[in-house]
């Protein structure tokens, strides 16, 4: 997949593979903001929706757990470009040694769980939503089923998109 928006060299160190998920992302001083993987590679990846992220900024990345697949895990990096300033996108590079083990491992899990069964992954984000806690202000996906916090058990509303 080419980024119409770039029109420099081509700089990817790998090919790349979609990986239509969602994630949160942490920038310094700044909010966590809800944002979506565009697509991945062994170094990296493409995200939108990430508003405020310039080159060169560090951030976390979080993914929730995927039931049967893989618990959740996080993701240190750095913003090497905006790729495209009309949807937020960015070119986010891993950094191996400030990501912690289990970042690693759960990504190369999810990712490998993905090229296997590409149509089962479309599947897992069903009967979650992405909500807010009324109590204690905790961002994140629930089960409908059960829309508990977890940081302080409280009702979870879905967020207005």
């Amino acid at each position: 997949m080419v980024d119409e928006a770039w029109s420099g060299p081509e700089r990817r160190c790998g090919k790349r593979m979609r990986l239509p998920v969602a994630v949160r992302v942490r920038i310094p001083d700044g909010p966590t903001v809800a944002a979506k993987v565009r697509d991945v590679n062994s170094r990296g990846m493409a995200l939108e929706a990430v508003v405020g992220a310039q080159a060169g900024d560090q951030v976390t990345i979080e993914f929730d757990g995927f039931p049967e697949v893989c618990a959740a895990f996080s993701l240190v990096g750095r913003v090497t470009r905006v790729i495209d300033p009309t949807a937020n996108a960015v070119a986010f590079e891993i950094d191996r040694k400030a990501t912690p083990t289990e970042g690693t491992q759960g990504f190369k899990t999810l990712v490998l769980y993905y090229l296997r069964h590409k149509p089962l992954l479309e599947n897992v984000t069903k009967g979650y939503f992405e909500g807010r806690c009324g109590q204690c202000g905790w961002v994140g996906r629930v089960g409908e089923r059960s829309p508990r916090c977890a940081r302080c058990g409280g009702k979870v509303e879905p967020m207005r998109t």
